[in-house]
């Protein structure tokens, strides 16, 4: 594989990470927004300004292969910005739910779920911003062991943590949720998604040719980056 080629599958896999906090973020709209927050204006803009997130991560995250020789620290601050943002944003109906909120919605059983899931994505963005275990021991874990490897490892049980607390929430909440709160239009949830999957293609697009006109020696990435 030619290194533009191995660049450009790390484009289409930021794209599909961007896609999932969009995801996220229409799941966390229809069934686990706090009772306080139903129909508030922070719930009407909540899916467009993760839609506006996406587009953001995308563009910041393949930004963020261009400096990684000359600046290799820049260029991994930015990618972990670049998915810690967005996750943040899904997540503040979340946080205020466990850590802030008074009503029943507190008192769920679907709040240990919650805080399973929130404590792996902590285990997913740390271990890939600290690059432990190797870290201490270079040379060590190469094989097995990698925090490539546990950050993988970490972020597919968070992600099994998510789904399962999302579909309690969703059982558990349905008919207040259909009483309470209209459900999400076709345009917010279809329309969302395509939206966002267009833009992040051309996003990808552009850098997939950026790649072409840039010299050999400056695409060069070191295999262990990611």
């Amino acid at each position: 594989m030619s290194t533009q080629a191995r660049h450009i599958c790390y484009f289409f896999d930021y794209g599909a990470l961007s896609m999932y906090t969009l995801g996220s973020a229409i799941a966390y709209s229809t069934y686990v927004f706090p009772e306080e927050w139903i129909n508030s204006t922070f719930h009407h803009y909540y899916v467009p300004i993760a839609v506006l997130n996406t587009v953001i991560s995308t563009g910041l995250s393949c930004y963020s292969r261009f400096p990684e020789m000359q600046q290799p620290r820049l260029s991994k601050t930015l990618r972990t910005l670049a998915f810690a943002y967005p996750y943040v944003f899904d997540s503040t109906p979340l946080f205020y739910r466990l850590y802030l909120c008074t009503g029943e919605s507190c008192m769920e059983s679907v709040i240990p779920v919650h805080y399973r899931h929130c404590m792996f994505a902590f285990l997913t963005c740390f271990i890939f911003a600290a690059h432990l275990p190797e870290r201490l021991a270079p040379g060590r874990f190469d094989y097995i062991g990698h925090s490539h490897q546990l950050f993988h490892i970490c972020g597919i049980i968070g992600t099994h943590f998510q789904m399962e607390a999302i579909f309690i929430d969703m059982n558990a909440r349905r008919d207040w949720l259909l009483a309470s709160s209209p459900l999400l239009s076709c345009s917010q949830t279809v329309g969302s998604i395509s939206i966002s999957i267009i833009i992040s293609l051309t996003i990808i697009g552009a850098f997939s040719m950026a790649l072409y006109s840039t010299p050999k020696e400056k695409c060069h990435i070191l295999q262990a980056c990611i």
